[in-house]
Formats: C-alpha cells, structure tokens, sequence
C-alpha cells in the first residue's frame, strides 16, 4: 500500500504545488491521477519514487517511510514508464529490458527467460524481436518493451508518466487494452499519470481528478460519473457522458464474440484457446450456443495433467449471469458484488447472448460522446 499524508510540496513562497496531499493506493490497484496542467498530478507520482522529494508531511510504502530508504534502491523497487519510452538506442532490446535485474545482479539465466516471458506476454515474439535494436520497432511496439522493461525486476509497485500519449490514436487505443488484460494477469500497484479523462475511465480501477494541488475527488469510473462531487469535476469529465450513462443497456455494451469453446473439448485446447486469444477465462457451451459455464486459468492449471478430462468435467457452472435487456448499472452492481471483471450475458432460453468486461462498459460509454 502507498500512502500520502499530508504532503505537502512549496518551491518558493508563491509557488505552493501540492497543498496536503492525503491518498491511500492499495495493493493490485490501478490508480490514474489526471487532473488540469499544473495541477500537481505528475509531482505527486515522482514523490513515489523520490525524483521530487516533499516539503512536508509523509509517503509510506508497506508502512515504511520512503525518506528513510536509499533513493537509489528504492527506484529500483519501482518500475518506471515513462511518455518518450526511454529505451538506449546502442542496446538491444533483450538488453534494454533486462538492464535492471542484471543491475540486481539476478543470475543470467534468470533474467533472460524473464526477457522471452514479458516479450511474448506483450505480443512481441522473443526470437523476432530481442536481438533488435529499438529503432527497428514501431513506436507502439517500442513502448510495450518500456512496459515490459518496467515488470522485468517484478517489482510490485510501477509508475506510468502520460506513456501512451505520444502515440496514434490506433497505436495508445491497443496499448491502453494491452495494459488492462497485463494488469489483469500480474496484478501490480499501479499509478498511472495522464491527461485525457477517456483513458483514465477506461483503464483505471480509481480516478484522483485533482486541481490546484489538491484532491478533489477520488472514486472508481463508474461512482465519478454518476456521482460527481462538484461543478468542477462535473465540467471535467464533460455532460455527455453524464446524460448517457443513464441510458444504456447491456446489449450496448457487450463484446457479441467473445471466445467460446465447446463443453466436450479437451484441457489442451483450451488452454490454446487461450493462449491464442491472450485470456484467462473461457465461456463454455454446446452447439447451440446455450451457455454451460466457464473454464478459468486457474482450474486448467489444477487439471492439466489428467489427459482424460474435457472442460465439461473440470467447468465452474455456478457462475452469476445477467438477462438481455440488463441496465448497465445493475450489471455494474452485480459485477461488483461478486468482484467480477467480466458476466455473460444470457438470452432467456440460456442461449450465450454475449459478455460485459469492465473495459467493454468504459468504451461503450466513451462511444456514446
């Protein structure tokens, strides 16, 4: 857990950046701090880090005052990412991104699988891309390896400083959905600083929309939208997405092809589903399309090696769902009570209409605009 307490940040008598700053970012949470220019939002992410150290009050890590630890080890704790990417032209990319646990001195063994894992875990074949140099990468592909660079130590904690604003709107719209699909699988502590409200509702688990040094409001998407605390935050996130929020149904929302497979396949192909489609759980169904229930990362690890076993026999079928013809906030509801990332979608005679993910709700609602 990161905590704030009254920090406060004064360059000189006038200038008063941060006005006592009190934040709680817990552990696995994607935090997006996005607020006006000058607002302080990108000093109150270097203060983690200690690259801008406070005037006054305290940051704890775990409970550790970080102005008690060496600032070098500590920025080697904490992954960094940052809007140019950063990585050294004269080093390969195997090179660019081990280059922190190799200063940990992790075995090299070690360190060069970890390379191949976060290469191939972004789409980035290892035996295509580590031996490249940077400047043979697109600028979307460049900026994955500066994800991925961030996770090599598996630090726990990593800051992410406006990183995709400097790309294409096609090149940022699959880096933001890469970067939900990696948090969904490695679960770090997350701040990520931008400037653009659809991105901070799209992948953020909570919005600090902050003004003048302050915190005006901190909340999930879903609570900002339709609960604004004031006018500010209200002009912020603009009146259209407001008005719209209130009138969409789960048909509007949901992906209408999600990834399937067929209850009596076996515990290899889905694991191959999976792979192929980059997701950690199947929906499971017949012929017709009539949902059975669902296949999870976790339970085909915990059955891989009984070769005998089709998915039918190792699927979860007490799985909440929710009818066609759902408003999305009472799918939001039900998404929350459960601590659901995702819910089918069922038609009334049980047939697979579709699937509500929290990033499919974020680019309805963006879409609406």
């Amino acid at each position: 857990m990161i905590q704030f307490i009254n920090v406060t940040k004064r360059y000189n008598e006038r200038t008063m950046v941060l006005k006592g700053i009190n934040l709680e970012i817990k552990d696995g949470e994607l935090v997006t701090l996005i607020g006006p220019s000058g607002c302080g939002k990108s000093t109150t992410m270097k203060m983690i880090n200690r690259l801008i150290e406070p005037t006054s009050g305290q940051i704890l890590i775990d409970g550790q005052d970080i102005s008690r630890l060496n600032p070098v080890e500590l920025r080697r704790n904490i992954g960094y990412v940052i809007q140019h990417i950063g990585l050294f032209p004269h080093m390969k990319i195997k090179d660019n991104v081990s280059i922190v646990p190799r200063l940990k001195g992790m075995p090299k063994e070690h360190y060069e699988k970890r390379v191949d894992e976060l290469l191939d875990m972004v789409g980035l074949n290892p035996d295509h891309y580590r031996d490249r140099y940077p400047f043979e990468l697109s600028g979307g592909q460049q900026q994955r390896v500066g994800v991925i660079r961030a996770m090599a130590a598996e630090p726990s904690i990593i800051l992410m400083d406006e990183p995709f604003s400097a790309l294409d709107p096609i090149s940022r719209e699959q880096l933001q959905d890469e970067l939900i699909r990696l948090q969904e699988e490695v679960k770090k502590t997350i701040v990520f600083v931008s400037h653009d409200m659809d991105e901070a509702l799209k992948i953020a688990d909570r919005i600090v929309l902050m003004k003048a040094g302050e915190i005006i409001q901190a909340d999930t998407p879903d609570r900002i939208i339709r609960r604004p605390k004031n006018d500010f935050v209200r002009t912020f996130i603009g009146e259209n997405r407001l008005q719209e929020s209130e009138n969409i149904s789960v048909e509007d929302v949901m992906l209408t092809n999600p990834v399937t497979v067929y209850l009596w396949r076996g515990l290899a192909h889905g694991a191959q589903l999976m792979r192929r489609h980059r997701v950690t759980t199947l929906l499971v169904t017949d012929r017709n399309r009539m949902f059975k229930g669902i296949v999870t990362k976790e339970l085909l690890e915990q059955f891989y090696r009984q070769e005998e076993l089709s998915l039918e026999e190792i699927m979860k079928t007490d799985v909440p769902v929710i009818p066609v013809g759902t408003a999305v906030g009472e799918a939001v509801d039900v998404m929350k009570q459960h601590g659901l990332n995702s819910i089918p979608v069922i038609h009334p005679n049980g047939q697979l209409a579709g699937l509500v993910t929290n990033s499919s709700l974020i680019d309805a609602l963006l879409k609406q605009i």
